[in-house]
């Protein structure tokens, strides 16, 4: 048999937010907290998708020249990704991840054929790449 005050706590999750902050409300204090959670992706998307998972040298001071390139490769990725999501026909959205970015934009097949004395690449695709402008 449960008790009363079991099942009453049993549907909730408590957590809390310690804090040396006196200046700012509560609110402002979770809300700050909540900021967290995009660095958390940011540091995800660079462990994953950007190779900071597993470093290419042994030595921090090594391997920071590599952490700073990729850092603004993903800035770059970002924008351009941003820019290529206004256009719904490609199916990315702005937080799309590498992986959907490459089987979505990047690899798409295509022929170079020679006609009118002129190269043309041959896409076998329907998405609207001629209507692409950055």
């Amino acid at each position: 048999m449960q008790d009363k005050q079991s099942t009453l706590f049993d549907s909730y999750v408590y957590r809390c937010i310690l804090t040396n902050e006196w200046e700012s409300s509560e609110r402002e204090v979770v809300e700050f907290y909540n900021q967290r959670g995009a660095s958390e992706r940011t540091f995800d998307m660079q462990n994953n998708d950007f190779g900071w998972k597993h470093l290419p040298f042994s030595f921090m001071k090594e391997n920071t020249v590599f952490m700073t390139l990729t850092a603004l490769i993903r800035n770059l990725y970002v924008w351009l990704v941003g820019k290529i999501a206004a256009n719904k026909a490609f199916g990315l959205e702005a937080t799309s991840r590498v992986k959907k970015f490459v089987f979505r934009f990047v690899q798409v097949p295509f022929r170079w054929v020679f006609r009118s004395r002129q190269w043309h690449l041959q896409l076998f695709t329907s998405r609207p790449y001629d209507r692409l402008r950055l």
